[in-house]
């Protein structure tokens, strides 16, 4: 049995796996390029789209049990929320590490 929990890592593996992390498979997110782009419906879309491609479970689930949401912070920070059924994931919640990359994280001290 498939247990919300066990749905939860699977999101939490796809979203640490960067695209293409598997040899010839497309499997990963890039939840780092969405946080950087202007969020539309569009750009939320594709990353569902993506997410759904990947982990075929997902793709089972319709828009009212996976969507990506937004709160804001403040008047200058926004979370971001990937949403599955009443499991919420916040994307922006880890630090940017990647070092080898064309971002950085701008919290460093």
């Amino acid at each position: 049995m498939i247990t919300a929990e066990n749905i939860k890592a699977m999101i939490h593996h796809w979203l640490n796996t960067p695209p293409n992390g598997y040899f010839s498979q497309s499997y990963g997110a890039d939840a780092k390029a969405l946080l950087l782009k202007e969020l539309s419906a569009e750009v939320a879309d594709s990353f569902i789209d993506k997410l759904r491609l990947d982990i075929p479970l997902i793709g089972r689930l319709n828009d009212n049990q996976l969507s990506i949401s937004t709160q804001p912070v403040g008047f200058d920070q926004l979370n971001v929320f990937l949403s599955i059924g009443d499991i919420d994931i916040r994307l922006n919640d880890n630090p940017i590490t990647d070092i080898e990359q064309d971002y950085y994280n701008v919290s460093a001290k």
